[in-house]
């Protein structure tokens, strides 16, 4: 059964992958700066980490990781529909008709294609403040958070053994990848699941690097907090809901 979820893990985050791809190669929008190509890079790596870390709760968590899978629900579903609508106007400025839309949005009519498009638009419209990003340049904690998490995770990527080291192993290389380039808020949530889910993996028979690595993750991790805090507005990160 496990494999079975695994296959099917791999195979929606390949799908989604591909999606994300096809918005990130958008040479005909005049409009979009090097910043906000940032800001979505920013952000898609967000939608990635929180794609994955539901799927992986459905096939493996714990009652309180399945709780907080669905407190994420919303997060996803307005995450998709923003990248539905940014398909729907690149597709039309590539020429595809609202009929051909139509029918690969598995929609009856034209008609029921251009309604849903402006159903997208107001509400990403409304969302519209939620694409600010204040924290592109991290502050000295966070930096070094950043410094930490990349470090990290090339050690985690560099061996062989780790994914099969523990069932949360491979969750927690994830995390430290789409942590990687996310911005301050993201960064740290990110970070503190990949925290989370190390704590849970032997690390006696790892490498010395890694476990240098490791450690000064959890410190960097630490240190960061009180940045954190005075900078990201909302609910406490690095914790699950």
């Amino acid at each position: 059964m496990a494999q079975i979820f695994e296959g099917v893990i791999a195979a929606v985050n390949h799908s989604v992958n591909r999606v994300l791809t096809v918005l990130l190669r958008r040479p005909d929008d005049d409009a979009m700066t090097d910043r906000d190509g940032q800001h979505r890079h920013h952000r898609d790596a967000a939608v990635l980490s929180t794609h994955q870390r539901l799927l992986t709760a459905a096939a493996y968590g714990d009652a309180d990781e399945v709780v907080a899978a669905l407190g994420h629900l919303r997060e996803l579903r307005a995450a998709l529909d923003r990248t539905e609508h940014e398909l729907l106007v690149l597709a039309r400025r590539r020429g595809v008709s609202w009929a051909r839309a139509a029918s690969h949005l598995g929609l009856r009519s034209r008609q029921a294609a251009e309604q849903r498009a402006a159903r997208l638009a107001a509400g990403v419209a409304a969302d519209d403040g939620s694409e600010d990003c204040p924290h592109c340049v991290d502050a000295a904690p966070i930096a070094e958070l950043r410094a930490a998490v990349r470090a990290a995770w090339r050690q985690l990527a560099a061996d062989p053994g780790w994914d099969g080291a523990d069932p949360r192993a491979a969750l927690a290389r994830a995390s430290l990848a789409a942590a990687a380039d996310a911005p301050a808020g993201s960064l740290y949530a990110l970070a503190g699941h990949a925290v989370e889910d190390v704590a849970r993996v032997p690390l006696d028979q790892r490498p010395v690097l890694l476990r240098v690595a490791v450690t000064r993750l959890l410190e960097a991790f630490r240190s960061a907090t009180p940045a954190v805090r005075a900078r990201v507005a909302g609910p406490r990160p690095g914790k699950r809901a």
